[in-house]
């Protein structure tokens, strides 16, 4: 792999990682993903990941706490970026008005009331 490849690589995984960042999202959402394929755990991590990569390392990871449910990308080469307790407890006061997904974000039309 080129330089440029690899450039060109890395730039493509940011853009998928910020495409669909820790974000509510409704029951529905999160039950159907966790019905789609069978749902991959990792030990520690809270909530499960959808086991077919968006692209390269990056998963769909979806997380019920509380009466809530989020959902993200996240990178599994960069532990940081995964969503746990703490992140969502960060999330809650920085976004109290945040729109619940009801699929996939292109934009905010799948957002729920």
């Amino acid at each position: 792999m080129t330089v440029a490849d690899a450039s060109l690589l890395a730039s493509s995984r940011e853009a998928v990682l910020a495409s669909f960042p820790l974000s509510r999202v409704s029951e529905a959402f999160f039950d159907e993903m966790l019905g789609v394929l069978p749902p991959a755990h990792i030990a520690g991590v809270p909530g499960f990941f959808v086991t077919e990569a968006v692209c390269d390392d990056v998963h769909a990871q979806f997380v019920a706490a509380g009466s809530r449910f989020y959902g993200g990308y996240v990178g599994l080469r960069d532990r940081a970026g995964l969503i746990t307790h703490a992140r969502i407890a960060e999330f809650e006061p920085a976004h109290p008005h945040a729109a619940e997904l009801a699929w996939y974000p292109d934009g905010l039309e799948g957002a729920a009331s």
